[in-house]
C-alpha cells in the first residue's frame, strides 16, 4: 500500500506546483520569412515587469513569448491571452507608448520603429525588435493566422463618448479597475470611481493651443449607480484639488444619465469647462447594424403564390387520403376484427334525424 501511495503523493505534488502561464503554443513556428529560434516558458511578471498588476486587472489568462530570426535580425513576440476582447483592448491602450502610429491590418494596431502592438480579439501581441517597423507584412500574416482562434466578442463602445476635436492621437486609455486608474490618473486611492459596481472608464488627453487637459469618462450600469458615485467621489476630487498631483488638478465635472465626465489639468481654464460640455452623451444602439431596404412584392408574385399554396394543400389532401385508405386495407387484412370493424365495441351517437337504425358497418 505504501509503495503505491508514495508515487501518487509525488505526482499530486508535481501537478500542484506552480507553472508559468503559457498561451498553449499559439505562436506559429514561422511568420513570413521569420523562423522561430527559441520559445521558453515565461510568467507575466517576467515579460511585463511593473505593468503585471495592471495586465492582470484587465483579465489576464496566459502569456507566450518566442524569438524569431531572419538573417542577423531578431524579433521578440509576446502574446497575451486575455479573458475577452475588452481586456485585450484595455491592455493595448495601457501598454501603447506615445509616438506610435496606427496601422490598418487590425482594428486596434499601432507601430513605431522598433515596436508594434496589435489586438486580435482577446489576443494582444507585442512585437519588439529593430526590424519591427519594416516587418508590417509579416505581422499582418501573423494576425491572419491568429484570427480564427480569437474571441470575436465586441469591443467596448465607451470610446464613442470621447470628443474627437483636440484629442492627442494615441492618448486613449481604457480603464477597468483602481490599479489602472491610479496609473493613468494618480488622483485618490482605492476604488473611488466604483469599478466594483460595474463601472468602466476611458480617458484621453486634449490640447488647445498651449492648454492641455485630461478627460475621464466613467459609464455605469444604471443612472442611480452613477448618481451615487457622482456624490461619493466629490470629497476625493476636492481633496485632490487642495493637494494636487502635478498636472492633475481637478477642474470640472458633469453627470448625464449613466455617464460621469471629469476633467483634470495643470490649472483652471475655460478650456476645461468647454471640454466637459463636449462629451457625446446618448447611446448609438444600432450604429453597427447592417442596413436594408424594405420593398413590396409585385402582384404576380402574390397570385402565383396563392395558386401554388392551394395546389400544395390539394395534393397533400389527396396523398394523405389515399395513404390512410391503404393503411386501413392493410390493417384489416392482417388483423381482421381487431383494429377496425369491432361492431360490438363501437357506440355511435346518432342525431335521430331519420328512423332508420344505424349500421356500424357503413362507417367502414
Amino acid at each position: 500500500m505504501r509503495r503505491i501511495l508514495f508515487p501518487c503523493l509525488v505526482a499530486c505534488a508535481l501537478l500542484a506546483a506552480p507553472h508559468p502561464s503559457a498561451a498553449q503554443g499559439l505562436l506559429p513556428p514561422s511568420i513570413g520569412s521569420w523562423n522561430a529560434r527559441s520559445a521558453q516558458p515565461v510568467t507575466l511578471e517576467q515579460v511585463a515587469g511593473a505593468d503585471a498588476p495592471a495586465i492582470r486587472e484587465y483579465g489576464f489568462k496566459a502569456v507566450e513569448r518566442s524569438e524569431y530570426a531572419r538573417g542577423t535580425g531578431v524579433l521578440t513576440i509576446t502574446l497575451y491571452r486575455m479573458a475577452d476582447p475588452s481586456g485585450a483592448f484595455g491592455a493595448f491602450t495601457y501598454l501603447r507608448p506615445a509616438g506610435m502610429s496606427p496601422r490598418d491590418f487590425s482594428r486596434y494596431a499601432a507601430a513605431s520603429g522598433n515596436r508594434a502592438l496589435v489586438v486580435i480579439g482577446n489576443f494582444l501581441i507585442d512585437v519588439n525588435g529593430s526590424a519591427a517597423g519594416q516587418s508590417m507584412k509579416d505581422i499582418a500574416a501573423l494576425v491572419d493566422t491568429l484570427k480564427p482562434k480569437a474571441d470575436r466578442s465586441p469591443f467596448p463602445t465607451i470610446g464613442l463618448h470621447l470628443p474627437e476635436d483636440g484629442m492627442v492621437p494615441g492618448s486613449e486609455r481604457y480603464i477597468v479597475g483602481p490599479i489602472t486608474l491610479h496609473a493613468v490618473l494618480p488622483v485618490g486611492s482605492g476604488d473611488w470611481l466604483g469599478f466594483s459596481n460595474g463601472a468602466e472608464a476611458i480617458s484621453a488627453r486634449y490640447r488647445n493651443g498651449g492648454q492641455e487637459a485630461t478627460l475621464l469618462i466613467a459609464e455605469y450600469p444604471t443612472q442611480q449607480i452613477a448618481a451615487r458615485h457622482f456624490d461619493s467621489a466629490q470629497p476625493v476630487l476636492h481633496s485632490s484639488s487642495d493637494r494636487p498631483v502635478p498636472g492633475y488638478l481637478f477642474l470640472s465635472w458633469e453627470r448625464d444619465d449613466d455617464l460621469v465626465s471629469i476633467v483634470f489639468g495643470a490649472a483652471p481654464s475655460n478650456f476645461a469647462n468647454a471640454l466637459v460640455k463636449r462629451v457625446i452623451f446618448g447611446h448609438n444602439v444600432t450604429w453597427n447594424e447592417p442596413s436594408f431596404k424594405a420593398t413590396d412584392l409585385t402582384w404576380p408574385v402574390y397570385v402565383v403564390g396563392a395558386f401554388t399554396g392551394t395546389g400544395i394543400v390539394i395534393v397533400f389532401s389527396i396523398v394523405s387520403g389515399i395513404g390512410f385508405g391503404l393503411i386501413r386495407v392493410v390493417v384489416k387484412t392482417l388483423f381482421p376484427g381487431k383494429v377496425f370493424d369491432r361492431h360490438g365495441q363501437i357506440e355511435v351517437i346518432q342525431l335521430g334525424l331519420t328512423g332508420n337504425r344505424i349500421n356500424t358497418k357503413d362507417f367502414y
